[in-house]
Order: structure tokens, then C-alpha cells, then sequence
């Protein structure tokens, strides 16, 4: 993977930045941090000062951290035999190791944000029936940073 340690904009307004329909292809959790890092990057509306066009673009390759106040809870919502919904928790350490390994792939869909806390809905995207599983991660954080290099203009919302 093509993993950067040094990026040139790097932002903790997330008001001009998105997640929506983008995939984390890694996961890290280390010093209290808990990173994503996105190989076609997030999205960054006209608004960000760095996107001249009057488009909302992707980034290159990014990452994004959350400097973790508390536990993390996922949970990953699946159907039984009988057909009933149910909800299954899982530690950070088993979703990290899952989509590190490309078990699965991880796709943002919402963020909500709280004071001192964001809810992510997600799914989990995998390789057979049913092929996906919808996914909650709620993080308690009160620092997160967004980090890229460059705008693809050729890649549009």
C-alpha cells in the first residue's frame, strides 16, 4: 500500500470534507489514534480554500484519525435463520484485523456528529451472499484531522 506519513493539508474543520461512499482499505489503532486510510481518497466540496473548481472532488490517497477518548463500540447488524435482524458487537481489534486482511472492505456512508463523539454508519462489503452487513461505529473523540495531498479534479461527486 502506499502509506504517507507526511501530507501537505491537514484539516480538523470537517464541515467542507466527507466520508460518504468512500472505502477504507486499512485500519490503525496506536497511541490512542484511530486511523483510517482511504487509497481514493474523501471528498472535499468548492468550499475547502484548496479546491478551485466549483466541483466537489476526491482527494488522493488519505487518511483520517480520531483521537480516542473512550472505548469504541461497532456493531455489525446481521440476519439470523429465521430472517430477524440482529446486532452483533464486535471489538475494534476484530474490525481492524477483518478489513486489514480484505476479509472486507469498509464503506462510509454517514457521519453524525455529537459533542465529543461521532456516530459512523457504515457497511461491510464482502465477496458473497448477502454480501454486504450494515455497521455502526460510534467513537468518542473530540480531535479528528483530515490529511491529503492533492484534489483529483477528474474525480466528481
Amino acid at each position: 500500500m502506499n502509506e504517507q506519513k507526511v501530507y501537505t493539508h491537514i484539516d480538523t474543520d470537517d464541515s467542507v470534507l466527507s466520508l460518504h461512499d468512500c472505502y477504507a482499505n486499512r485500519i490503525q489503532f496506536e497511541n490512542s489514534i484511530l486511523s483510517f486510510y482511504f487509497q481514493n481518497g474523501f471528498w472535499v466540496t468548492p468550499s475547502h480554500r484548496a479546491n478551485n473548481s466549483n466541483e466537489t472532488v476526491r482527494t488522493d490517497f488519505s487518511q483520517v484519525d480520531y483521537h480516542i477518548d473512550d472505548d469504541v463500540s461497532i456493531y455489525v447488524f446481521r440476519k439470523n435463520i429465521f430472517g430477524k435482524t440482529i446486532r452483533i458487537e464486535w471489538t475494534l481489534k476484530e474490525l481492524v484485523r477483518l478489513v486489514n486482511n480484505s476479509t472486507f472492505s469498509l464503506e462510509f456512508l454517514y457521519q453524525y456528529k455529537r459533542y465529543n463523539e461521532e456516530l459512523l454508519k457504515c457497511w461491510l462489503h464482502f465477496d458473497k451472499a448477502p454480501y454486504h452487513y450494515e455497521c455502526q461505529i460510534e467513537i468518542p473523540t473530540s480531535k479528528v484531522v483530515y490529511r491529503w495531498n492533492n484534489l483529483c479534479y477528474d474525480k466528481t461527486w
